[in-house]
C-alpha cells in the first residue's frame, strides 16, 4: 500500500495545470473581452466594498488570470496588485497586459507585509484550505492590514439551496461556510465588524434578464423557507457569500498587552 500524498503536495499537482484543466473549461479562454464582461459583476458586487481612495493598497490574493486586478487598475487604483500560486494563470494575466501580478505564496506574502494593505481580497480562496490553515491565514490577513483596513472574502455559501455545486465543483475545495461560521471566525480573530453581502446573478447581456427575474422570484421563496424553519428574517441564499471584515482601531487596541 502506498502512502497518501500530503494535502499540499497533491494540490500542487492540480494547481500546476489549474487553468487548462479547470478554469478554461468552465469560463472559457481568458481575454480582455471576457474581462470587460466580468467587470459588470465586479461593478455590482464589489465596487461598494472598496475604498474611494485611488491610492489604496489593494491585494487580490488568488488573482487567477487577473480580471479583478485589471478592473481595479482600470478604475484608477494604481497600487492594485495580485498574486497566485498558479504560474500558468499569472502568465496569462501578464500576456493580457495586467500589471503588478506575480507568482507567490499567500502566507509568505502576508508575513512580509505587516500593516501594509488597505484592502485584502480573497475571492474563492479560503475554501481551498483546511480549517486550521484558514485560521492562520485570516490572522495573517489581519496583521497585514493597516488599522481601518478591510478583508474581503468570497466563499461557497452552505445556506444556498444548491451550495454543493460550488463546494464540490473543484476537487481542491475543502469546505463551505455560512454567515454564522464566518462571524465566528472573524470574531475570534479580533476583527471589529463584519458585514455580509449576496453574490447574486448579474445581468451581463440582454438575454440574461429572464434568468435574473426568475432568480429574484426564487430567492424570495428560499428566504421564506429559511424563515419558516428558523424564524430568521434575513438570509443570504446565493451560492457564494461575500463578507467584509474591518480591522478597526478598537480591535487593534484590544489585542495589545
Amino acid at each position: 500500500m502506498t502512502t497518501p500524498e500530503p494535502s499540499s503536495a497533491f494540490k500542487g499537482r492540480f494547481y500546476r495545470s489549474y487553468y487548462n484543466t479547470h478554469i478554461r473549461g468552465r469560463k472559457g479562454e481568458a481575454s480582455l473581452e471576457q474581462f470587460a464582461v466580468r467587470a459588470r459583476i465586479y461593478d455590482a458586487n464589489w465596487s461598494r466594498l472598496i475604498p474611494a481612495d485611488r491610492q489604496a493598497r489593494i491585494l487580490d490574493a488568488g488573482c487567477g488570470t487577473g480580471s479583478l486586478v485589471w478592473w481595479l487598475q482600470r478604475r484608477g487604483y494604481a497600487h492594485a496588485e495580485g498574486i497566485d500560486v498558479s504560474a500558468e494563470q499569472v502568465e496569462v494575466a501578464r500576456e493580457l497586459g495586467v500589471r503588478n501580478v506575480a507568482v507567490a505564496d499567500l502566507t509568505e506574502q502576508l508575513v512580509q507585509r505587516r500593516r501594509h494593505y488597505d484592502v485584502l481580497i480573497l475571492r474563492d480562496v479560503l475554501e481551498h484550505f483546511e480549517r486550521s490553515h484558514i485560521v492562520e491565514l485570516v490572522e495573517l490577513c489581519r496583521d497585514a492590514l493597516r488599522p481601518g483596513g478591510t478583508l474581503l472574502i468570497q466563499v461557497p455559501n452552505a445556506e444556498a439551496p444548491f451550495w454543493g455545486r460550488i463546494r464540490y465543483g473543484d476537487f481542491t475545495h475543502e469546505l463551505a461556510f455560512t454567515e454564522s461560521s464566518l462571524r465566528q471566525l472573524f470574531g475570534s480573530l479580533g476583527f471589529g465588524s463584519v458585514t455580509f453581502h449576496p453574490a447574486g446573478p448579474v445581468r451581463l447581456r440582454g438575454r440574461d434578464l429572464p434568468r435574473q427575474v426568475l432568480w429574484r422570484c426564487l430567492e424570495v421563496v428560499y428566504k421564506l423557507m429559511v424563515f419558516a424553519e428558523t424564524g430568521r428574517r434575513w438570509a443570504i441564499v446565493t451560492e457564494s457569500i461575500i463578507a467584509a471584515a474591518r480591522h478597526t482601531a478598537e480591535a487593534e487596541e484590544g489585542r495589545r498587552p
